[in-house]
């Protein structure tokens, strides 16, 4: 029981580094106003590239490093036809996740089923090898794959960046008001495609964990829905770095359900009071298949939940998201 424990964990770090990524990422680039609903199709292709690769050259490093270049230059796609063009955010974003989950399709064809090495664990320095000795959560958390401390890390860096930095203060500026952040100085069409670049490389990034460490395999559509619940997972946190964290260990633990559903037994012994009733209903609650829903139930819930609380309030997105912006001229 304490092994299969210690895997749910193990699962649930891996499968939220995932979502921590998109979501960081993301949340970068609704804090400039530009929302991007194309994460989905994004982290597909860093996906398909860093596992291309790692196949190819036998680098992890290199797989991550191509993934992440692949997902900014596909966000550009997105960054030219919004800030540059106006485009509706809404219409690019989906646009670009139709096109990352067609060239995948094509061209990760011959690879499917394909598989790496997972992306290699490492222990903290100095005080990981006493803490790799807590029982069940030890090794989870404290002998991981280097993406998965990368992605740690990047919660308070990204806070930092954005609430304590020039530059990260004049990106959040645009993103409340753009006119008066221009008027005082601030390259708009700059920071936003600043964001949006950095948002689809951290997107492209949790593509490559997804196929270079947690299921080391690539299969077309294998995201399964990350990037959507990636979006969501910022509304979640309502655009601050911190509160991503938790979400997406929420979400992770959902995730790794599903592949440790078949292992977890919690039918009632014959004899246990209510055993008759109660069975069926486990048996319904655990199966598989209701199980890979939870994910997607828990996003729309939280939605729900988020905007019910906002009533009466403000829900602290950025004052532009979804503005366009053109300088205008005498």
């Amino acid at each position: 029981m304490a092994g299969l424990v210690a895997g749910l964990a193990n699962a649930t770090v891996n499968a939220s580094t995932v979502l921590i990524l998109a979501g960081l990422g993301e949340l970068i680039s609704e804090r400039a106003g530009v929302l991007n609903l194309g994460v989905e199709g994004i982290m597909l292709v860093g996906a398909l590239t860093g596992f291309i690769t790692t196949v190819t050259t036998g680098s992890h490093w290199l797989g991550l490093g191509v993934a992440i270049v692949a997902g900014g230059l596909l966000s550009l796609v997105h960054a030219f036809l919004c800030i540059s063009l106006n485009s509706d955010q809404a219409v690019s974003g989906i646009m670009l996740t139709l096109l990352g989950t067609g060239l995948t399709t094509y061209f990760g064809n011959s690879y499917s089923g394909g598989s790496v090495p997972g992306f290699p664990e490492r222990t903290l320095p100095v005080v990981g090898e006493f803490l790799v000795e807590i029982p069940i959560i030890g090794p989870a958390v404290f002998q991981s794959a280097v993406t998965d401390y990368v992605a740690l890390l990047l919660v308070p860096l990204v806070w930092l960046f954005l609430f304590r930095t020039n530059i990260g203060l004049e990106l959040v500026s645009v993103g409340e008001d753009p006119e008066t952040a221009d008027t005082m100085g601030v390259d708009v069409f700059k920071m936003r495609y600043l964001a949006v670049i950095i948002g689809g490389a951290m997107a492209g990034a949790a593509g490559a964990h997804l196929s270079l460490a947690f299921n080391k395999i690539w299969s077309a559509g294998m995201t399964a829905g990350s990037g959507w619940i990636a979006v969501a997972l910022v509304i979640f946190a309502r655009w601050r770095p911190e509160r991503i964290l938790l979400g997406a260990y929420l979400f992770g633990l959902f995730n790794a359900l599903q592949l440790y559903s078949q292992a977890l037994d919690f039918t009632l012994a014959a004899g246990t009071p209510f055993a008759g009733l109660l069975n069926p209903i486990i048996d319904f609650v655990m199966n598989p298949t209701i199980m890979s829903t939870y994910p997607y139930l828990a996003t729309l819930l939280v939605l729900v939940v988020t905007v019910v609380r906002a009533e009466n309030r403000e829900l602290a997105q950025p004052s532009a998201l979804v503005q366009s912006y053109s300088r205008e001229t005498d």
